[in-house]
């Protein structure tokens, strides 16, 4: 058992949209029984919100602002609105770096949320008994839901309510993980919804593949996205924030601070924690066509291989993600039963069968007969990682234009960008780490 240091938790945003979405729903369910409130006193806790001035001020004047005064600490951390050209997630690392740096200097355990997210019931008091066993890390995955079906969902349940905000009646929002997990497995996001591996759409870059649980209301998923709820910052010397000048804390941050070694949890069962992040159904839409080479027999499956080979080893992934996206996590809002392990196998199987070299501690060339598939396989990743670097260089078309403007009236900024850009694709394409 461990003497417990401060919990230092902290939100990056800016604007009218991301502060609602932080005081009517995120900080409510931070604000449930068994989150914050359950934390034990006399550490000097802290809440950072790293925003502008102008939100700052709006912020404290809402009444769940006075709430949480009641049981931790709020601090001010000062930024400015992005950049023209500064994607958000860019500018988010101004903030993670501000925040981050403040919990290493006080060797405090860092916990990292975004303003659109909610978190269930527990999952603090789980955090604060994982830092009590000497947990360094903890990682919950995180996938994308969408707006619109998941607050329609939730007012059906009667977990909200149409005519209330939590933000101006200072209540809390209490949902419990098994109440938040059938919410969400009806409110998936486009994105979220093409990692489904057995889907006639499967995604050309899967950060995440999951299997439904047949007759269960549940899901297996194997994830490459993981949000860190728990850092800390005692075992950490020197202090890596490169990757944040570029990049929020979800890139190979915690991998560069953290390593990959004893101490890391990793959330598989979502009764112990399970969080909801969202975004508009419009935002990033991704077509859920069939795909005509997808849908066939054998080669649809083949081709899906080849993308999750190549995104698994496009570069984008530390070795912290690539060892933990073997382990299942189980998204279950009634009782496990044995339908669960024979879907785990089915998933396990599956992984095994186009990562036969990646999977820790049974990593092994295939044997000679399959070996010309695995070549093959090898050669179609290559391709999908050259598709993936033609895909992002063709999305966001105006704010990729404007760096461009940028860059060529000579602006050193830009032209950094844009030479990161080139260096970070052709990393990709050799599947080198692109940090």
């Amino acid at each position: 058992m461990h003497d417990l240091r401060p919990f230092y938790f902290s939100v990056v945003f800016w604007g009218e949209r991301f502060r609602d979405y932080l005081t009517d729903f995120c900080l409510p369910s931070l604000l449930s029984p068994n989150n914050i409130p359950s934390l034990r006193g006399g550490r000097h806790n802290r809440f950072i919100f790293c925003t502008t001035p102008d939100d700052w001020a709006v912020l404290t004047l809402s009444p769940i602002f006075s709430l949480l005064e009641r049981y931790i600490h709020p601090y001010f951390a000062e930024i400015s609105l992005p950049l023209p050209g500064r994607s958000g997630c860019e500018h988010m690392g101004v903030g993670h770096k501000l925040a981050t740096e403040m919990a290493h200097k006080d060797e405090a355990y860092g916990v990292f949320i975004t303003p659109d997210l909610m978190i269930s019931d527990g999952s603090v008091a789980a955090l604060e008994r994982h830092a009590q066993a000497g947990r360094r890390v903890v990682l919950s995955a995180a996938l994308r839901f969408g707006e619109e079906p998941l607050f329609e969902n939730l007012r059906a349940m009667g977990i909200l309510c149409e005519e209330e905000r939590l933000s101006l009646l200072g209540r809390p929002l209490t949902i419990t993980s098994r109440a938040m997990v059938g919410v969400a497995l009806r409110s998936f996001h486009s994105e979220t919804r093409r990692y489904e591996w057995e889907a006639p759409y499967f995604t050309s870059f899967p950060c995440a593949c999951w299997w439904r649980v047949p007759s269960e209301d549940g899901i297996v998923v194997h994830s490459l996205s993981w949000a860190p709820l728990l850092l800390d910052y005692s075992i950490v010397g020197r202090h890596d924030t490169r990757v944040l000048e570029s990049w929020t804390i979800d890139a190979d941050y915690v991998y560069r601070n953290f390593g990959d070694g004893e101490g890391i949890h990793v959330v598989t069962d979502s009764d112990e924690i399970m969080l909801v992040s969202w975004a508009p159904l419009s935002d990033r839409p991704q077509s859920l066509a069939p795909s005509r080479i997808k849908s066939l027999p054998v080669i649809g499956e083949w081709a899906k291989g080849a993308f999750l080979r190549g995104a698994i080893t496009s570069g984008i992934f530390d070795p912290l993600k690539q060892r933990i996206f073997f382990l299942p996590v189980r998204w279950h809002a009634r009782e496990l039963t044995p339908s669960w392990l024979m879907t785990e196998r089915k998933a396990r199987r599956t992984l095994r069968r186009y990562l036969p070299d990646l999977e820790p501690r049974r990593a092994q060339k295939p044997a000679r007969k399959a070996a010309l598939g695995w070549l093959f396989l090898r050669v179609l990743a290559v391709c999908a990682r050259v598709g993936m670097v033609l895909e992002d260089a063709f999305a966001y078309p105006e704010r990729r234009r404007a760096v461009l403007r940028q860059a060529m009236r000579g602006d050193c900024e830009a032209v950094k960008h844009v030479s990161r850009w080139f260096r970070v694709a052709w990393r990709r394409i050799r599947g080198m780490p692109i940090g």
